[in-house]
């Protein structure tokens, strides 16, 4: 099910002041929250130097000091040792819309503000999109570089498309990546295979995961009174017709129930995830995202 063309336009988006402004926004608060959140954030030793009046005593490293034949301080340089790892689903059920967006475009806008406000940030990056394997990867990498290699991969239409199996795309970026990574995940989460919590079971460990969820206001509602409805797998292309004005209750109610269990799954591996809908902006729900996950990560450690 490959698409001819995507609504791209970063460049344009770049040139945006009210991105401009959001972007900012956004890189302070990953650079201030993210620090809180991961796990590899430490001290490394960077050398020594003389001790001067007013230095903190504890400080002096004593043994150097007395080889030396001179007061000593130990210096450190605060590090973080995390990758973040961005994986977008680009599968069937996200070439679908009811909006003036597709998902997969409304997800790869979210992927891209994330990579353009994160590699002001310094830290290494990288990007996967995925059906029911990686079909594009790049390894986390600082540089502008492997920025434009992954604004590319967004924005080239063959790249999206095919089956779903979001277990397997995990396996194969379980692979890739080092420890202390923080994965996030862009996806519908619709057709999900029994193996996606397994997986995501085996990297909670290792890795800090957080979901972002895409859905479209049609896979939440239909419209009642609308009479026959068609409603088609993406994957398999069968129709199905429904009485609209009959089925629209149990439907939404499906679709709630559903949308839960995902967020349950991800709330079990102490993982956090945002339900986000593609006819709403998304910056300012992910800046608030991202501060209450630093908030739990807060309390997690001092707890």
């Amino acid at each position: 099910m490959p698409i001819k063309e995507l609504q791209l336009d970063f460049v344009r988006k770049i040139k945006d002041p009210k991105f401009q402004v959001k972007r900012n926004l956004l890189s302070r608060t990953l650079e201030g929250e993210l620090q809180t959140m991961f796990k590899g954030r430490g001290m490394e030793f960077t050398g020594f130097r003389d001790y001067v009046y007013g230095d903190d005593a504890s400080q002096i490293d004593w043994p150097a000091s007395l080889r030396a034949k001179s007061t000593l301080i130990r210096e450190f340089e605060e590090y973080r040792n995390f990758e973040i790892f961005i994986m977008l689903d680009v599968s069937n059920s996200m070439l679908f819309s009811s909006t003036n967006k597709l998902k997969c475009e409304y997800a790869a806008d979210i992927a891209f503000s994330l990579v353009d406000s994160l590699v002001n940030v310094g830290d290494k990056i990288g990007l996967a999109l995925f059906t029911d394997k990686l079909v594009t990867r790049r390894i986390p990498r600082a540089g502008r570089e492997n920025y434009y290699s992954m604004v590319q991969d967004l924005t080239n239409p063959n790249n999206y498309g095919g089956n779903f199996d979001l277990g397997k795309a995990l396996m194969q970026a379980r692979a890739l990546l080092g420890g202390k990574s923080l994965v996030i995940i862009i996806s519908d989460f619709m057709g999900l295979q029994k193996s996606w919590s397994h997986q995501l079971k085996m990297m909670s460990p290792n890795f800090e995961i957080l979901g972002i969820m895409v859905r479209d206001p049609r896979d939440k509602t239909i419209p009642t009174g609308a009479g026959q409805y068609v409603v088609e797998d993406p994957y398999s292309n069968e129709k199905l017709y429904i009485d609209a004005t009959k089925y629209a209750k149990t439907y939404s109610e499906a679709a709630k129930k559903n949308e839960l269990e995902i967020e349950h799954t991800f709330l079990q591996m102490r993982s956090g995830i945002l339900n986000l809908s593609t006819d709403k902006e998304f910056i300012d729900d992910l800046i608030v995202f991202f501060k209450k996950r630093a908030i739990i990560a807060a309390k997690a450690k001092t707890g």
